[in-house]
């Protein structure tokens, strides 16, 4: 081959590379450029030029297209990948990259859910981040503030009168530093002995604080509680006294009108005429007083009373509430129970029950036709669910052990229910059986209730088993239980108004 020829072909294959790499590199399309065209309008779109990458979680999904005015603000228009779909509630950012860097199009938020933005469609939401410009100059701005203040402490520490000043200052600091290492010097041994008795009387005190502390927080309540009653007796004596003062009520009377003490006179008078009459057993309480089958009899009737209410005193009653949240109805069902018990292991139970569940009730109905003398039966079974009628609860249960036997009404339904207690009767598992029909399965109910806290528990199970009609469903929820005592504490521990 000539030289010609292998410089011609050289020629050939540069200018080939060289419009490969300017394809490549430089974004040069053939016919319609690939993606969809959305826009937006910002504020000013300063730093920001043409082919700028578009990004979205550091990846870049599209190019900057045109930058243009739009009713003087600027009207970006952007190139996304057909790949990468946008919600359209999605918002657009001019970022910088790094401190120098160049700026580029950040998209960031949107919803999964949202609608997609189409071709040619305008991105609501676009804002501009803080400039770099404006950041700099509120830098310039605080360091000519810190000039002027360090040029007026200069000033200020410059002058003969501050300088002679600190060097007082600083002598006199060197003085106390001084006789106060000549007083710890003296006093070294006296010193330690204080430490050591205000360590042991702080351990002491430390001791007596965490043995003691729910009373002595009690006690610092009792004060504040009786320094409150105390303030409120002493405006309420005051007003008795002014208003005994003025002469009013009983006792101003008393106090004031000789009238009044004249009649109390005459009335205490009359008092010991009568306990005379009582003494020499005259009259019906003369005779109570003074004759000895009268006070037998009383005695009698007393110790019959204290009898009456020494049993009424055995009874405990407590209150339990139960909301179960049922997974297959989507709803709540309460319960509000009252247990009385006469003795350890025997108690009557009466509550009511709002179930959304509801009572169901099935219809048959038989309907006779005759056509062409022929006859046929057609029989209709319609099942009515009422959901808004209360029911109710009254059963009656006996304790053997760890083991309690129910019986009587469930929902306003017969039945019988075990209870099984373990760990101290914190957790009980129970079942429940009722509404027995010969048309359908009766009611079973499982379910386990722990006890985490003195007064409330979780509780959780299965409700209706042999349903057949798609209402069995597993639930979950929680309750509380309070005693009678209880009841007493938390009564007699509420504020009085």
């Amino acid at each position: 081959m000539s030289t010609e020829v292998k410089v011609g072909i050289f020629v050939v294959v540069a200018v080939a590379l060289l419009g490969y790499m300017t394809i490549r590199l430089g974004s040069f399309q053939f016919g319609e450029p690939p993606g969809y065209q959305i826009w937006s309008i910002f504020d000013s779109a300063a730093g920001l030029r043409k082919d700028a990458p578009v990004e979205m979680a550091g990846i870049q999904i599209g190019r900057v297209e045109s930058i243009s005015l739009f009713e003087g603000r600027a009207k970006i228009s952007m190139r996304i990948r057909e790949d990468v779909p946008l919600p359209a509630n999605v918002a657009a950012y001019i970022r910088t990259r790094g401190v120098l860097g160049d700026k580029y199009m950040s998209i960031e938020g949107g919803s999964p859910g949202a609608p997609l933005l189409q071709d040619g469609q305008r991105l609501v939401v676009a804002k501009v981040p803080t400039d770099l410009d404006q950041v700099m100059s509120s830098i310039g701005q605080v360091a000519d503030d810190i000039k002027s203040i360090t040029a007026s402490l200069k000033v200020s520490l410059a002058s003969p009168e501050s300088q002679q000043n600190i060097k007082e200052a600083l002598a006199n600091i060197n003085d106390i530093s001084a006789s106060l290492k000549v007083v710890v010097a003296d006093n070294q041994q006296r010193l330690d002995q204080i430490i050591a008795n205000l360590d042991r009387f702080t351990g002491d005190l430390s001791s007596i604080s965490s043995e003691n502390k729910d009373a002595l927080t009690k006690t610092i309540q009792n004060f504040a509680t009786a320094s409150d009653k105390m303030e409120q007796t002493m405006v309420s004596l005051n007003s008795v006294l002014a208003k005994i003062d003025q002469g009013k009520g009983s006792i101003g009377q008393l106090v004031n009108n000789d009238q009044t003490i004249k009649e109390l006179n005459e009335a205490i008078s009359s008092l010991n005429e009568v306990s005379q009459k009582i003494n020499e057993g005259k009259g019906t309480i003369g005779r109570l007083v003074n004759d000895d089958t009268t006070i037998d009899k009383i005695d009698e009737a007393l110790t019959g009373i204290n009898d009456y209410i020494g049993r009424a005193d055995a009874w405990h009653l407590m209150v339990d509430y139960r909301g179960e949240y049922m997974f297959q109805q989507e709803a709540l069902r309460s319960e509000l129970n009252v247990i009385f018990q006469p003795r350890v292991d025997k108690f009557y139970l009466v509550g009511f029950v709002d179930n959304p569940v509801g009572k169901r009730r099935e219809t048959i109905t038989h309907t006779k036709t005759n056509i062409d003398g022929v006859e046929s039966t057609r029989t209709v079974r319609q099942i009515t669910i009422d959901k808004d009628d209360m029911t109710f609860n009254a059963q009656i249960g006996k304790r053997f052990y760890d083991l309690i036997v129910r019986a009587g009404l469930f929902e306003s339904k017969g039945g019988f229910g075990v209870d099984y207690l373990l760990f101290e009767d914190d957790l009980r598992v129970s079942a429940e059986l009722y509404d027995f029909r010969t048309d359908e399965k009766p009611h079973l109910k499982l379910r386990a209730d722990y006890k985490f806290l003195k007064y409330f528990y979780v509780t959780a199970g299965y409700d209706d088993v042999f349903n057949d009609y798609g209402q069995g469903t597993a639930f979950l929820g929680g309750g509380f239980f309070f005693s009678d005592d209880d009841l007493k504490f938390l009564l007699t521990s509420a504020p009085m108004p």
